[in-house]
Protein backbone atom coordinates (compact mmCIF):
# COMPACT_ATOMS: atom_id res chain seq x y z
CA UNK A 1 0.00 0.00 0.00
CA UNK A 2 1.10 3.47 -0.92
CA UNK A 3 -0.36 6.61 1.25
CA UNK A 4 0.21 9.99 2.07
CA UNK A 5 0.49 13.27 0.58
CA UNK A 6 2.98 15.16 -2.15
CA UNK A 7 3.81 18.81 -2.12
CA UNK A 8 5.35 21.02 -4.21
CA UNK A 9 8.25 19.00 -6.02
CA UNK A 10 6.13 16.47 -5.78
CA UNK A 11 3.24 17.56 -7.74
CA UNK A 12 5.43 18.90 -10.53
CA UNK A 13 6.68 15.29 -10.49
CA UNK A 14 3.17 14.00 -10.48
CA UNK A 15 2.50 16.24 -13.84
CA UNK A 16 5.66 15.35 -15.85
CA UNK A 17 4.45 11.73 -15.16
CA UNK A 18 0.57 12.51 -16.34
CA UNK A 19 1.57 14.64 -19.76
CA UNK A 20 4.05 11.66 -20.55
CA UNK A 21 1.49 9.27 -19.81
CA UNK A 22 -1.29 11.46 -21.95
CA UNK A 23 1.34 11.99 -24.86
CA UNK A 24 1.33 7.87 -25.24
CA UNK A 25 -2.75 8.08 -26.24
CA UNK A 26 -2.55 8.01 -29.92
CA UNK A 27 -0.77 4.03 -29.16
CA UNK A 28 -2.03 2.59 -26.22
CA UNK A 29 -4.29 -0.14 -26.29
CA UNK A 30 -7.68 -0.67 -24.44
CA UNK A 31 -6.00 -3.13 -21.66
CA UNK A 32 -2.80 -5.03 -22.59
CA UNK A 33 -0.93 -8.09 -21.26
CA UNK A 34 2.01 -6.98 -18.98
CA UNK A 35 3.29 -11.13 -18.74
CA UNK A 36 1.45 -14.14 -18.56
CA UNK A 37 1.23 -16.46 -14.99
CA UNK A 38 -0.09 -19.84 -15.59
CA UNK A 39 -1.50 -19.41 -19.01
CA UNK A 40 -3.52 -16.36 -17.69
CA UNK A 41 -2.15 -12.78 -18.54
CA UNK A 42 -1.75 -9.78 -15.59
CA UNK A 43 -3.59 -7.34 -17.57
CA UNK A 44 -2.77 -3.32 -16.92
CA UNK A 45 -5.43 -0.63 -17.43
CA UNK A 46 -5.81 2.78 -16.28
CA UNK A 47 -7.65 6.73 -16.13
CA UNK A 48 -6.70 9.64 -16.35
CA UNK A 49 -8.61 13.79 -16.12
CA UNK A 50 -7.47 16.60 -16.27
CA UNK A 51 -10.14 19.44 -15.58
CA UNK A 52 -10.03 23.55 -15.41
CA UNK A 53 -12.70 24.69 -13.60
CA UNK A 54 -14.28 28.53 -12.95
CA UNK A 55 -16.73 29.87 -10.80
CA UNK A 56 -18.36 32.92 -10.16
CA UNK A 57 -20.43 32.33 -6.95
CA UNK A 58 -23.01 34.36 -5.70
CA UNK A 59 -21.88 37.91 -4.80
CA UNK A 60 -21.34 38.16 -0.55
CA UNK A 61 -20.71 41.96 -0.42
CA UNK A 62 -18.08 43.95 0.17
CA UNK A 63 -14.29 42.29 0.44
CA UNK A 64 -12.87 41.84 3.64
CA UNK A 65 -8.84 42.07 3.85
CA UNK A 66 -8.69 40.15 0.44
CA UNK A 67 -11.63 37.38 1.68
CA UNK A 68 -14.42 36.53 0.44
CA UNK A 69 -13.36 35.68 -3.17
CA UNK A 70 -16.22 34.17 -5.01
CA UNK A 71 -14.32 34.76 -8.64
CA UNK A 72 -11.55 32.17 -9.04
CA UNK A 73 -10.31 28.85 -11.03
CA UNK A 74 -8.38 26.40 -10.30
CA UNK A 75 -7.04 23.08 -12.06
CA UNK A 76 -7.34 19.37 -10.86
CA UNK A 77 -6.70 16.07 -12.43
CA UNK A 78 -6.15 12.34 -11.28
CA UNK A 79 -4.20 9.19 -12.22
CA UNK A 80 -5.67 5.47 -11.74
CA UNK A 81 -3.45 2.71 -12.60
CA UNK A 82 -4.61 -0.74 -11.65
CA UNK A 83 -3.50 -3.77 -12.82
CA UNK A 84 -6.03 -7.49 -12.80
CA UNK A 85 -5.46 -11.12 -12.81
CA UNK A 86 -8.22 -13.82 -13.80
CA UNK A 87 -8.07 -17.46 -13.62
CA UNK A 88 -10.91 -20.15 -13.03
CA UNK A 89 -13.65 -17.84 -12.11
CA UNK A 90 -11.40 -15.70 -9.81
CA UNK A 91 -9.99 -12.35 -10.41
CA UNK A 92 -8.21 -9.94 -8.56
CA UNK A 93 -7.46 -6.21 -9.40
CA UNK A 94 -5.78 -3.61 -7.62
CA UNK A 95 -5.54 0.73 -8.28
CA UNK A 96 -3.80 2.95 -6.77
CA UNK A 97 -4.81 6.79 -7.62
CA UNK A 98 -3.21 10.20 -7.82
CA UNK A 99 -5.08 13.10 -7.58
CA UNK A 100 -3.40 16.49 -8.18
CA UNK A 101 -4.72 19.80 -7.31
CA UNK A 102 -3.65 23.41 -8.21
CA UNK A 103 -4.09 26.98 -7.51
CA UNK A 104 -7.39 26.50 -5.02
CA UNK A 105 -8.46 29.44 -3.57
CA UNK A 106 -7.53 30.33 0.29
CA UNK A 107 -9.80 33.44 0.45
CA UNK A 108 -12.97 32.00 -0.77
CA UNK A 109 -14.94 31.52 2.46
CA UNK A 110 -17.32 33.98 4.15
CA UNK A 111 -18.75 33.90 7.61
CA UNK A 112 -22.25 32.02 7.81
CA UNK A 113 -24.74 32.01 6.27
CA UNK A 114 -23.14 32.79 2.93
CA UNK A 115 -20.05 30.24 4.01
CA UNK A 116 -18.06 28.31 1.02
CA UNK A 117 -18.25 30.45 -2.57
CA UNK A 118 -18.22 27.44 -4.51
CA UNK A 119 -15.97 24.12 -4.18
CA UNK A 120 -12.93 25.73 -5.04
CA UNK A 121 -12.97 27.12 -0.90
CA UNK A 122 -14.47 22.85 0.19
CA UNK A 123 -11.23 21.38 -1.38
CA UNK A 124 -9.15 24.45 0.22
CA UNK A 125 -10.69 24.25 3.88
CA UNK A 126 -10.49 20.18 3.48
CA UNK A 127 -7.05 19.68 3.11
CA UNK A 128 -5.73 23.59 3.58
CA UNK A 129 -3.20 23.62 1.20
CA UNK A 130 -3.50 25.74 -2.77
CA UNK A 131 -1.70 23.01 -4.07
CA UNK A 132 -1.45 19.46 -3.46
CA UNK A 133 -1.70 15.73 -4.19
CA UNK A 134 -1.61 12.28 -2.84
CA UNK A 135 -1.15 8.50 -3.44
CA UNK A 136 -3.26 5.60 -2.03
CA UNK A 137 -4.99 2.59 -2.78
CA UNK A 138 -8.53 3.12 -4.48
CA UNK A 139 -9.17 -0.60 -5.31
CA UNK A 140 -8.23 -3.92 -4.05
CA UNK A 141 -10.18 -6.25 -4.16
CA UNK A 142 -10.92 -10.59 -4.89
CA UNK A 143 -13.87 -11.44 -6.76
CA UNK A 144 -15.49 -14.96 -7.52
CA UNK A 145 -17.95 -15.82 -10.06
CA UNK A 146 -19.57 -18.89 -10.51
CA UNK A 147 -17.79 -20.34 -7.97
CA UNK A 148 -20.50 -21.06 -5.39
CA UNK A 149 -23.66 -21.91 -7.82
CA UNK A 150 -23.93 -20.31 -11.01
CA UNK A 151 -25.63 -17.01 -11.39
CA UNK A 152 -23.54 -16.26 -8.15
CA UNK A 153 -20.73 -13.31 -7.62
CA UNK A 154 -18.91 -11.98 -4.84
CA UNK A 155 -16.82 -9.19 -4.27
CA UNK A 156 -14.36 -8.66 -1.25
CA UNK A 157 -12.19 -5.56 -0.34
CA UNK A 158 -11.76 -2.30 -1.40
CA UNK A 159 -13.99 -1.01 -4.57
CA UNK A 160 -16.41 1.17 -5.92
CA UNK A 161 -20.04 0.72 -5.73
CA UNK A 162 -23.36 2.70 -7.29
CA UNK A 163 -26.98 2.04 -5.96
CA UNK A 164 -29.18 1.39 -8.91
CA UNK A 165 -26.34 0.18 -11.35
CA UNK A 166 -27.20 -3.57 -10.43
CA UNK A 167 -28.55 -4.63 -13.88
CA UNK A 168 -27.77 -2.41 -16.85
CA UNK A 169 -30.22 -2.66 -19.96
CA UNK A 170 -29.11 -3.20 -23.63
CA UNK A 171 -31.58 -0.62 -24.83
CA UNK A 172 -29.57 2.67 -25.91
CA UNK A 173 -32.32 5.24 -24.27
CA UNK A 174 -32.37 2.60 -21.29
CA UNK A 175 -29.31 2.25 -20.68
CA UNK A 176 -28.61 6.27 -20.24
CA UNK A 177 -31.86 6.47 -17.78
CA UNK A 178 -29.98 4.08 -15.83
CA UNK A 179 -26.75 5.76 -15.69
CA UNK A 180 -27.92 9.08 -15.20
CA UNK A 181 -31.07 9.38 -13.79
CA UNK A 182 -31.34 6.24 -11.34
CA UNK A 183 -27.76 5.11 -10.28
CA UNK A 184 -26.01 6.94 -7.63
CA UNK A 185 -28.35 8.75 -6.44
CA UNK A 186 -28.09 8.02 -3.02
CA UNK A 187 -24.74 5.86 -3.01
CA UNK A 188 -22.10 6.28 -5.44
CA UNK A 189 -18.48 6.92 -5.32
CA UNK A 190 -18.30 10.53 -6.31
CA UNK A 191 -15.97 10.46 -9.03
CA UNK A 192 -17.25 14.03 -9.82
CA UNK A 193 -14.29 15.00 -8.07
CA UNK A 194 -11.23 13.97 -8.09
CA UNK A 195 -10.60 11.44 -4.73
CA UNK A 196 -14.01 9.98 -5.53
CA UNK A 197 -14.53 7.70 -2.71
CA UNK A 198 -14.59 3.80 -1.94
CA UNK A 199 -16.25 1.16 0.36
CA UNK A 200 -14.28 -1.43 2.28
CA UNK A 201 -16.30 -4.70 2.41
CA UNK A 202 -18.18 -7.03 0.21
CA UNK A 203 -20.37 -7.11 -2.24
CA UNK A 204 -22.73 -10.55 -3.05
CA UNK A 205 -24.93 -10.84 -6.18
CA UNK A 206 -27.07 -13.70 -7.50
CA UNK A 207 -29.72 -13.68 -10.24
CA UNK A 208 -28.95 -13.79 -14.73
CA UNK A 209 -29.63 -10.64 -17.40
CA UNK A 210 -33.40 -10.57 -16.95
CA UNK A 211 -33.09 -10.13 -12.83
CA UNK A 212 -31.03 -10.62 -9.80
CA UNK A 213 -30.57 -9.86 -6.13
CA UNK A 214 -27.64 -7.69 -4.85
CA UNK A 215 -26.33 -6.67 -1.42
CA UNK A 216 -23.23 -4.88 -0.01
CA UNK A 217 -22.14 -3.98 3.01
CA UNK A 218 -19.52 -1.53 3.03
CA UNK A 219 -17.50 1.07 5.35
CA UNK A 220 -16.32 4.29 3.20
CA UNK A 221 -13.07 5.59 2.79
CA UNK A 222 -11.74 9.56 3.13
CA UNK A 223 -11.68 11.26 -0.01
CA UNK A 224 -14.29 13.66 -2.66
CA UNK A 225 -12.75 16.86 -1.07
CA UNK A 226 -9.95 15.14 1.07
CA UNK A 227 -6.72 13.82 -0.21
CA UNK A 228 -6.45 11.41 2.06
CA UNK A 229 -7.98 8.59 0.37
CA UNK A 230 -6.38 6.00 1.86
CA UNK A 231 -7.94 5.79 5.42
CA UNK A 232 -11.54 4.49 6.35
CA UNK A 233 -14.24 6.99 8.08
CA UNK A 234 -14.46 5.81 11.47
CA UNK A 235 -17.82 4.69 13.16
CA UNK A 236 -19.89 4.72 9.94
CA UNK A 237 -21.38 1.57 8.06
CA UNK A 238 -23.78 1.11 5.22
CA UNK A 239 -25.91 -1.64 4.25
CA UNK A 240 -27.65 -2.07 0.64
CA UNK A 241 -29.96 -4.80 -0.70
CA UNK A 242 -32.04 -4.95 -3.80
CA UNK A 243 -34.33 -7.08 -6.19
CA UNK A 244 -33.84 -5.94 -9.50
CA UNK A 245 -35.61 -7.26 -12.40
CA UNK A 246 -34.71 -6.39 -15.90
CA UNK A 247 -36.50 -6.18 -19.35
CA UNK A 248 -37.68 -9.78 -20.20
CA UNK A 249 -40.76 -10.86 -22.70
CA UNK A 250 -43.47 -9.78 -20.35
CA UNK A 251 -42.83 -6.19 -20.05
CA UNK A 252 -40.31 -5.67 -22.75
CA UNK A 253 -37.89 -3.01 -22.22
CA UNK A 254 -38.65 -1.94 -18.79
CA UNK A 255 -36.56 -2.45 -14.98
CA UNK A 256 -37.39 -2.32 -11.96
CA UNK A 257 -36.14 -2.32 -8.39
CA UNK A 258 -36.98 -2.53 -4.87
CA UNK A 259 -34.23 -1.68 -2.68
CA UNK A 260 -33.35 -0.80 0.97
CA UNK A 261 -30.35 0.70 2.63
CA UNK A 262 -29.33 1.60 6.08
CA UNK A 263 -27.26 4.15 7.20
CA UNK A 264 -25.26 4.38 10.42
CA UNK A 265 -23.51 7.45 11.58
CA UNK A 266 -21.47 7.70 14.51
CA UNK A 267 -18.98 10.35 14.07
CA UNK A 268 -20.39 12.42 16.23
CA UNK A 269 -19.53 15.29 14.57
CA UNK A 270 -22.15 18.28 14.54
CA UNK A 271 -25.27 17.34 12.42
CA UNK A 272 -26.32 20.03 9.97
CA UNK A 273 -30.10 21.00 10.08
CA UNK A 274 -32.41 23.41 10.89
CA UNK A 275 -32.25 23.42 14.71
CA UNK A 276 -30.91 26.24 17.11
CA UNK A 277 -27.16 25.84 17.07
CA UNK A 278 -27.01 25.37 20.58
CA UNK A 279 -29.38 22.46 20.58
CA UNK A 280 -26.92 20.41 17.43
CA UNK A 281 -23.85 21.22 19.21
CA UNK A 282 -25.32 19.14 22.39
CA UNK A 283 -26.86 16.27 20.04
CA UNK A 284 -23.66 13.84 19.25
CA UNK A 285 -25.98 11.22 19.13
CA UNK A 286 -25.25 8.71 16.24
CA UNK A 287 -27.64 8.97 12.94
CA UNK A 288 -29.22 5.35 11.92
CA UNK A 289 -31.62 5.65 8.91
CA UNK A 290 -33.54 2.83 7.44
CA UNK A 291 -34.36 3.78 3.50
CA UNK A 292 -36.94 2.08 1.40
CA UNK A 293 -37.31 2.59 -2.23
CA UNK A 294 -38.64 1.45 -5.30
CA UNK A 295 -38.08 2.72 -8.90
CA UNK A 296 -39.14 2.25 -12.13
CA UNK A 297 -38.15 3.00 -16.08
CA UNK A 298 -39.53 1.92 -19.56
CA UNK A 299 -38.58 2.45 -22.87
CA UNK A 300 -41.21 1.79 -25.78
CA UNK A 301 -41.46 2.63 -29.62
CA UNK A 302 -44.28 5.12 -30.15
CA UNK A 303 -44.64 7.23 -33.63
CA UNK A 304 -41.35 8.38 -35.37
CA UNK A 305 -39.43 7.39 -31.80
CA UNK A 306 -39.54 6.40 -28.71
CA UNK A 307 -41.52 7.40 -25.28
CA UNK A 308 -39.69 6.63 -22.08
CA UNK A 309 -40.74 6.82 -18.14
CA UNK A 310 -38.83 6.99 -15.17
CA UNK A 311 -40.59 6.58 -11.20
CA UNK A 312 -38.46 6.66 -8.14
CA UNK A 313 -39.43 6.89 -4.79
CA UNK A 314 -37.82 6.49 -1.08
CA UNK A 315 -39.31 6.65 2.20
CA UNK A 316 -36.83 6.95 5.14
CA UNK A 317 -37.65 5.87 9.05
CA UNK A 318 -35.10 5.83 11.62
CA UNK A 319 -33.18 8.36 13.98
CA UNK A 320 -31.34 11.62 13.72
CA UNK A 321 -29.40 11.35 16.56
CA UNK A 322 -32.26 12.67 19.44
CA UNK A 323 -35.03 13.33 16.78
CA UNK A 324 -36.90 10.69 15.13
CA UNK A 325 -36.32 10.36 11.21
CA UNK A 326 -39.45 10.36 8.82
CA UNK A 327 -38.77 11.97 5.36
CA UNK A 328 -39.79 11.03 1.60
CA UNK A 329 -38.13 11.94 -1.75
CA UNK A 330 -40.15 10.93 -5.33
CA UNK A 331 -39.12 11.70 -9.18
CA UNK A 332 -41.01 11.42 -11.99
CA UNK A 333 -39.48 11.63 -15.53
CA UNK A 334 -41.09 11.81 -18.96
CA UNK A 335 -39.43 11.53 -22.77
CA UNK A 336 -39.53 11.32 -25.83
CA UNK A 337 -36.83 10.70 -28.76
CA UNK A 338 -37.12 10.82 -32.38
CA UNK A 339 -34.31 8.27 -33.50
CA UNK A 340 -34.49 8.60 -37.36
CA UNK A 341 -34.74 12.26 -37.08
CA UNK A 342 -31.51 14.54 -37.45
CA UNK A 343 -29.39 15.20 -34.32
CA UNK A 344 -31.64 12.49 -32.80
CA UNK A 345 -33.77 15.37 -30.42
CA UNK A 346 -34.52 14.01 -26.95
CA UNK A 347 -37.30 15.84 -25.22
CA UNK A 348 -37.80 15.26 -21.40
CA UNK A 349 -39.66 16.63 -18.82
CA UNK A 350 -39.42 15.91 -14.97
CA UNK A 351 -39.87 16.34 -11.33
CA UNK A 352 -37.87 15.50 -8.37
CA UNK A 353 -39.16 16.55 -4.57
CA UNK A 354 -38.38 15.58 -1.20
CA UNK A 355 -39.77 16.58 2.35
CA UNK A 356 -38.05 19.22 4.65
CA UNK A 357 -37.86 19.34 8.45
CA UNK A 358 -40.74 21.87 9.60
CA UNK A 359 -40.09 23.42 13.79
CA UNK A 360 -36.67 23.93 14.09
CA UNK A 361 -37.50 22.71 17.88
CA UNK A 362 -39.35 19.86 16.87
CA UNK A 363 -38.78 15.76 17.93
CA UNK A 364 -39.28 14.64 14.59
CA UNK A 365 -36.10 15.68 11.57
CA UNK A 366 -38.37 15.25 8.16
CA UNK A 367 -35.36 16.63 5.73
CA UNK A 368 -34.89 14.10 3.37
CA UNK A 369 -31.17 12.38 3.64
CA UNK A 370 -29.51 11.76 0.76
CA UNK A 371 -26.81 9.55 2.26
CA UNK A 372 -23.39 9.79 -0.03
CA UNK A 373 -24.94 10.19 -3.18
CA UNK A 374 -22.80 11.39 -6.66
CA UNK A 375 -24.57 14.74 -6.17
CA UNK A 376 -23.41 16.16 -9.52
CA UNK A 377 -25.32 13.83 -11.60
CA UNK A 378 -28.44 15.62 -10.45
CA UNK A 379 -27.29 18.90 -9.93
CA UNK A 380 -24.58 19.64 -12.63
CA UNK A 381 -23.97 23.20 -10.83
CA UNK A 382 -23.78 21.91 -7.69
CA UNK A 383 -25.52 24.28 -5.20
CA UNK A 384 -28.18 22.16 -4.82
CA UNK A 385 -28.84 18.76 -4.13
CA UNK A 386 -31.79 16.56 -3.23
CA UNK A 387 -32.72 17.43 0.35
CA UNK A 388 -35.55 19.92 1.23
CA UNK A 389 -35.90 20.52 -2.39
CA UNK A 390 -38.24 20.63 -5.58
CA UNK A 391 -36.99 20.51 -9.08
CA UNK A 392 -39.31 21.18 -12.08
CA UNK A 393 -37.05 20.64 -15.15
CA UNK A 394 -37.31 20.20 -18.89
CA UNK A 395 -34.16 18.98 -21.14
CA UNK A 396 -32.99 19.01 -24.72
CA UNK A 397 -30.51 16.06 -25.96
CA UNK A 398 -28.92 16.34 -29.26
CA UNK A 399 -26.95 13.93 -31.31
CA UNK A 400 -24.90 15.98 -33.93
CA UNK A 401 -22.78 13.53 -35.08
CA UNK A 402 -22.30 10.06 -33.59
CA UNK A 403 -19.92 10.84 -31.10
CA UNK A 404 -21.08 14.18 -30.15
CA UNK A 405 -23.97 14.77 -27.08
CA UNK A 406 -25.24 18.11 -26.21
CA UNK A 407 -27.83 18.59 -23.44
CA UNK A 408 -29.01 21.59 -22.24
CA UNK A 409 -31.21 21.97 -19.53
CA UNK A 410 -33.37 24.31 -17.22
CA UNK A 411 -34.70 23.72 -13.72
CA UNK A 412 -37.18 25.92 -11.55
CA UNK A 413 -35.72 25.21 -7.67
CA UNK A 414 -37.33 25.89 -4.30
CA UNK A 415 -36.99 24.70 -1.17
CA UNK A 416 -40.03 22.59 0.32
CA UNK A 417 -40.26 23.78 3.90
CA UNK A 418 -39.09 27.76 4.43
CA UNK A 419 -38.67 26.60 7.74
CA UNK A 420 -35.50 24.28 6.78
CA UNK A 421 -32.32 25.02 5.04
CA UNK A 422 -30.92 25.26 1.47
CA UNK A 423 -28.64 22.35 1.42
CA UNK A 424 -25.75 21.61 -0.56
CA UNK A 425 -23.19 18.37 -0.52
CA UNK A 426 -22.76 15.03 -1.53
CA UNK A 427 -22.56 13.01 2.02
CA UNK A 428 -19.55 12.31 4.39
CA UNK A 429 -15.69 12.35 3.07
CA UNK A 430 -13.93 12.19 6.13
CA UNK A 431 -13.83 12.31 10.43
CA UNK A 432 -14.13 16.33 10.94
CA UNK A 433 -17.06 17.15 8.33
CA UNK A 434 -20.56 16.61 8.45
CA UNK A 435 -20.26 16.08 4.96
CA UNK A 436 -23.70 18.36 3.94
CA UNK A 437 -23.83 22.62 4.23
CA UNK A 438 -27.09 23.91 4.80
CA UNK A 439 -28.09 27.84 4.48
CA UNK A 440 -31.01 29.04 6.52
CA UNK A 441 -34.17 29.95 4.22
CA UNK A 442 -34.98 32.72 6.04
CA UNK A 443 -39.19 31.79 5.50
CA UNK A 444 -38.19 31.82 1.79
CA UNK A 445 -38.73 28.81 -0.91
CA UNK A 446 -37.96 30.56 -4.00
CA UNK A 447 -34.15 29.47 -4.42
CA UNK A 448 -33.08 29.26 -8.08
CA UNK A 449 -33.89 29.05 -12.00
CA UNK A 450 -30.81 27.54 -13.51
CA UNK A 451 -29.81 27.12 -17.09
CA UNK A 452 -27.07 25.03 -18.34
CA UNK A 453 -25.56 23.56 -21.26
CA UNK A 454 -23.04 21.00 -21.66
CA UNK A 455 -20.93 18.77 -24.64
CA UNK A 456 -19.43 15.46 -24.63
CA UNK A 457 -17.12 14.62 -27.58
CA UNK A 458 -15.84 11.56 -27.81
CA UNK A 459 -12.29 11.80 -29.84
CA UNK A 460 -11.62 7.93 -30.06
CA UNK A 461 -12.27 5.03 -27.30
CA UNK A 462 -9.51 6.02 -24.97
CA UNK A 463 -10.04 9.62 -25.26
CA UNK A 464 -13.04 12.08 -24.49
CA UNK A 465 -13.63 15.72 -23.75
CA UNK A 466 -16.17 17.74 -22.10
CA UNK A 467 -17.76 21.05 -21.33
CA UNK A 468 -20.23 22.63 -19.72
CA UNK A 469 -21.16 25.67 -18.34
CA UNK A 470 -24.24 26.78 -15.99
CA UNK A 471 -26.01 30.26 -15.04
CA UNK A 472 -27.93 30.84 -12.29
CA UNK A 473 -30.90 33.40 -11.45
CA UNK A 474 -31.35 33.53 -7.51
CA UNK A 475 -34.16 33.40 -6.20
CA UNK A 476 -35.64 35.09 -2.72
CA UNK A 477 -33.28 32.69 -0.54
CA UNK A 478 -30.18 33.40 -2.52
CA UNK A 479 -30.64 37.32 -2.42
CA UNK A 480 -31.79 36.82 1.92
CA UNK A 481 -28.25 35.85 2.12
CA UNK A 482 -25.94 37.28 -1.08
CA UNK A 483 -27.35 41.04 -1.39
CA UNK A 484 -24.81 42.09 -3.80
CA UNK A 485 -25.84 39.98 -6.60
CA UNK A 486 -28.21 36.80 -6.59
CA UNK A 487 -26.33 35.17 -9.87
CA UNK A 488 -24.05 33.00 -10.70
CA UNK A 489 -21.89 30.90 -13.25
CA UNK A 490 -19.89 27.68 -13.01
CA UNK A 491 -18.20 26.13 -15.98
CA UNK A 492 -14.86 24.07 -16.36
CA UNK A 493 -13.38 22.12 -19.64
CA UNK A 494 -11.97 18.60 -19.30
CA UNK A 495 -10.36 15.74 -20.97
CA UNK A 496 -9.99 11.88 -20.48
CA UNK A 497 -8.46 9.03 -21.47
CA UNK A 498 -8.61 5.44 -20.64
CA UNK A 499 -6.29 2.76 -21.40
Amino acid sequence: MVSGRVRCGGIAAIAALWLAGWSCAPSCQAEFDLLDLAGNPLTISGSMRARWEVWNWFTPGAVRNGQDNNRYYFQDAFVRLGAGYRFDGIGMFTELMTPVLLNLPSNAAAPAPQGALGLGATYYTANLHRNGASVFLKQGFVEFEDKLEKGTYFKGGRFEFSDGADLIPDDPELKWIVNKRIQQRLIGPFDYTDIARSFDGAMFRYGFKQWNFTAMYGVPTKGAFDLDGMDEISNMDLVYAALNIGPNRLWGDSLGRIFYIFYDDGRGVTKVDNRPAALRADDHRAIDISTSGVDFAGSAAMGPGKADVLVWGAGQLGSWGKQAQQSWAAVGEVGYRFVDAPCKPWLRAGYTTSSGSGRPRGSVHGTFFQILPTARLYAQFPFYNMMNSNDLSSELMLNPFENVETRTTLHNLWLSSSSDLWYQGGGAYDNDFFGFAGRPGFGRSYLATLLDTSVTWELSRHLTAYAYYGHSFGGSVVSAIYPVSKQADYGYVEASFRF
